[in-house]
């Protein structure tokens, strides 16, 4: 999300506290992809955490990792890796112009999966355990659709929420925890239940076509989901392609906008989450198996 910038954190987080899916989303994302992982990508795993295969142990160590890129963001100067933002102008043709230097979500996603797959060779300052982390945290992140999205608002940080739902003061921060929040707070449970369902629930020609790609058509699924559920939906006003620093300069019919957000929409986005989640732990899995 867009406060991961330090820039954006020190103007846009005091007034409106927002989290990267809360801690809950990278952990459900954590314990659906263990759930899916093959037995030498088990053992690999289990091997760089230090812990046992089970798959229980594996369960509560990966989703324990899966917050420490957000826990670390303010050390590591990373901000820039947990989203892209691609303008509601954009087509697809041009997520390298809006990742220059690598410093975006799919592109780290790229680079810590291709760390993972050396094995050990010393292609990087990386090593296996951040590398991993950093993995398992892009991919949750990219499945959030206002990571992957800008419409002059800071990928919706600056779209208030009067009166806030939950503890989510804005529309990024209702995406991010808010709706979670609301559904089930604990990540083990959630997990379980998405597992039974969602997951369940899809024939082998559904997961194929879930795994089908990379990081760059997933990111841009993310893109079009949000610009139909959430800037087309809540009829966000279009805005020039740019990039304000902080919501303080953002244009006046950003900052001005109310969304509505009703019981209707929150059901509907409610059933959006919980297939993004299953998706993310289902991709997860592929890349860390191939990996």
């Amino acid at each position: 999300m867009r406060p991961f910038v330090s820039s954006l954190l020190a103007l846009c987080i005091a007034a409106s506290p927002a989290y990267p899916w809360w801690e809950t989303g990278h952990e459900v994302v954590a314990r659906i992809a263990v759930t899916e992982l093959t037995p030498a990508a088990r053992t690999r795993i289990a091997h760089i955490l230090n812990m046992p295969a089970s798959t229980e142990a594996l369960s509560n160590a990966l989703a324990q990792a899966s917050t420490w890129a957000d826990e670390t963001k303010s050390e590591t100067r990373t901000g820039e890796w947990h989203f892209i933002d691609l303008t509601l102008q954009d087509t697809r043709s041009d997520l390298p112009k809006r990742c220059p230097d690598a410093n975006c979500a799919p592109a780290r996603i790229a680079i810590f999966e291709k760390i993972l797959a050396s094995h050990g060779a010393r292609i990087s300052r990386w090593n296996d355990l951040d590398s991993l982390r950093y993995l398992v945290h892009f991919v949750g992140d990219i499945h959030q659709p206002l990571h992957a999205i800008s419409d002059a608002d800071l990928g919706g940080n600056c779209e208030r929420l009067d009166p806030p739902i939950d503890n989510a003061r804005n529309l990024h921060a209702l995406w991010d925890g808010g709706i979670i929040n609301q559904m089930n707070p604990n990540d083990r449970s959630l997990a379980a239940d998405i597992e039974a369902h969602e997951i369940a629930g899809m024939t082998a020609a559904d997961r194929a076509e879930i795994l089908r790609g990379n990081q760059d058509d997933w990111v841009w699924e993310s893109h079009l989901l949000a610009e139909r559920v959430v800037y087309r939906r809540l009829h966000i006003p279009m805005e020039p392609p740019i990039f304000p620093q902080s919501c303080q300069v953002a244009p006046s019919d950003i900052v001005n906008f109310h969304p509505v957000i009703n019981g209707m929409y929150l059901n509907d986005m409610k059933q959006i989450i919980r297939m993004q989640l299953a998706k993310a732990g289902l991709r997860l899995a592929k890349l860390l198996n191939e990996s």
